[in-house]
C-alpha cells in the first residue's frame, strides 16, 4: 500500500497545477537518459542545476546516477506521467521502462542560465 501513496499523490498534485513547458522538459529528460545509458557523467553534469552539482564536488553528484543502472539496469524508454509549472519550476512524472522493470521518476527543473534544468531527482521501482 505504501508504494501506491507516494505515485498517486503525486499525480494529484499534477493534475492540480497550471502548464508547464512539456516540449523543453521532455527534452531534458530525454538527454538525461541518453547521458545516463553513455556513462557520460560530464553531459549529465551540465543538465545539473548548480545548487544539485554542489551537493558533491567535481562530477560527483552526475557519477552519483551510475547507481541508478545497478539498481534498475539500462534505461530502455518511458513516458510522460504527468507534468505541471509552479514556483519557477517544472516537476515532470517519466514513467520509465529499464532492464531490470519498471521505474516512477519525478524530475524537478529549474532555469539556470537560459536553460531548463535539473534540480532535483527522483526514482521508485514499480511493483
Amino acid at each position: 500500500m505504501r508504494r501506491w501513496l507516494a505515485p498517486v499523490a503525486v499525480m494529484a498534485m499534477l493534475a492540480a497545477c497550471s502548464p508547464a513547458d512539456e516540449k523543453r522538459a521532455h527534452q531534458v529528460v530525454d538527454r538525461f537518459h541518453a547521458a545516463l545509458n553513455a556513462g557520460d557523467w560530464p553531459a549529465i553534469d551540465a543538465l545539473l542545476t548548480t545548487d544539485a552539482r554542489r551537493l558533491r564536488p567535481g562530477l560527483g553528484t552526475a557519477r552519483a546516477f551510475r547507481n541508478l543502472i545497478t539498481r534498475h539496469g539500462r534505461y530502455l524508454g518511458g513516458e510522460l506521467a504527468g507534468i505541471t509549472a509552479e514556483d519557477g519550476r517544472t516537476t515532470l512524472a517519466w514513467s520509465a521502462r529499464y532492464e531490470q522493470g519498471p521505474v516512477s521518476e519525478l524530475f524537478v527543473l529549474r532555469e539556470e542560465g537560459g536553460a531548463l534544468k535539473i534540480e532535483s531527482f527522483t526514482d521508485n521501482p514499480e511493483p
